[in-house]
């Protein structure tokens, strides 16, 4: 959300950017949630109750809260004179935006040249950005030896391509970061293979125990993601012991009545699997999700995601996150791997708002939170696919990789 031409609020990740020397400057929760509320109805009186609601929601707090928020907020503030945030007395607060500049005049002929030069750069820009779209997969990729916690692998490496290339012993020592490696134990599978998905703000790692033959079981996936450098360093041991307990509740279920009437007619293709959240030493958070695809013509058809999010301690209530829409879908290269890309037009979200929020599931929650009030489109990529797995990139907390259980059901 922009401020200014050179001040951005990032809600997400709770921080101020400033895109002329690409500062950031730090928010905390109700800090973040009271700036979006005033700028969102800028030169609008914006009572107290309202924004203590936005602040602190379902908490008792007194006012003196909302105005140390205020005066923190005018603190962070001080170096952009152009943000005022004015007080109304008894009433509330006014953000206040204001412009310096002045618009230039421009004559006829000369806005006239001024659009054709506009128009001519937009159109070699456009041929540009398609010809390398279309030409160059968003990620490189690369074949590396891996090991976790004594057992050897293999990983698939993606990573940015505007990135500079990460070596295997980087790539390894971030999924250390995750899942460290315990010398006086032994893990429950002999081999592995994994997919990796490295940027400059998020670890993802998608692994199958046991992988032969180019088949995955299904059995044990382990998917796990983290902002960089902020892994917990679990023990396998420990992870695969929490793992199993989380799972044995299910909160995720599909209920798709817009298909009773296709009964007979139609193949649901299904996918689900476990996703868990790991950021320095906090509680562990899992995302029970699942994917539906019901093709209705050639490429295109109906497309379900449910994502249920609660933590190791059940102090996070649970969060669920639903899309729904239509899908299409189409066929890239990235290098020498085939990945399936569906775009979604959306035509429903839901969002629950949770009672609870661990430090892990608050971060979740805000980027689904985010997506969830944009309504935008989004897109999804499937990047391997075997009779009974499946790998997805989803779109959740910037991007994530995971290893799926995948069915297919004759409605």
């Amino acid at each position: 959300m922009q401020l200014t031409p050179k001040l951005s609020l990032n809600v997400a990740q709770q921080h101020l950017f400033d895109a002329e020397d690409s500062s950031r400057i730090e928010l905390s929760y109700a800090e973040t949630a009271v700036l979006q509320l005033m700028l969102k109805h800028q030169a609008t009186l914006i009572t107290r109750e309202a924004l203590l609601e936005a602040g602190w929601h379902d908490r008792v707090v007194s006012p003196s809260s909302l105005q140390q928020c205020i005066s923190v907020l005018r603190k962070k503030l001080a170096n952009y004179p152009e943000i005022e945030l004015k007080t109304i007395p008894r009433h509330g607060y006014i953000l206040h935006l204001s412009t310096t500049e002045k618009p230039k005049k421009i004559t006829a002929k000369n806005k006239a040249a001024g659009l054709f030069s506009i128009a001519v750069f937009a159109c070699l820009l456009l041929m540009a950005y398609g010809y390398a779209t279309h030409n160059q997969p968003p990620y490189s990729e690369t074949q590396i030896d891996s090991q976790l916690s004594q057992v050897k692998g293999e990983m698939t490496l993606f990573s940015p391509r505007q990135n500079e290339t990460i070596s295997a012993s980087k790539a390894n020592k971030r999924l250390s970061n995750q899942i460290g490696n315990e010398l006086d134990w032994r893990a429950p599978f002999k081999t592995f293979s994994s997919f990796g998905l490295l940027t400059d703000k998020m670890d993802n790692f998608a692994i199958c125990p046991d992988y032969q033959d180019k088949i995955c079981s299904g059995k044990q996936l382990i998917n796990i993601s983290s902002e960089k450098d902020h892994g917990s360093k679990l023990a396998l041991s420990n992870f695969l012991t929490t793992k199993i307990r989380m799972e044995q509740k299910t909160y995720n279920k599909l209920d798709l009545p817009e298909l009773r009437k296709h009964q007979g007619e139609l193949k649901e293709q299904i996918y689900h699997g476990d996703l868990y959240f790991s950021i320095d030493d906090h509680r562990l958070v899992r995302s029970d999700i699942r994917i539906s695809l019901v093709d209705l013509a050639p490429d295109s058809g109906i497309f379900y995601f449910a994502a249920c999010i609660t933590d190791e301690d059940c102090y996070t209530t649970p969060i669920r996150y639903e899309i729904r829409g239509q899908f299409k879908r189409t066929t890239q290269k990235w290098q020498q791997r085939k990945v399936e890309r569906f775009d979604i037009e959306v035509s429903k979200t839901t969002l629950s708002s949770p009672d609870a929020l661990s430090d892990t599931a608050q971060i979740i929650y805000l980027a689904l939170r985010k997506q969830h009030l944009t309504q935008a489109g989004v897109s999804f990529y499937r990047v391997y696919q075997d009779d009974g797995t499946a790998v997805w990139q989803l779109p959740m907390v910037n991007q994530n990789m995971m290893w799926m259980q995948r069915q297919t059901l004759k409605l």
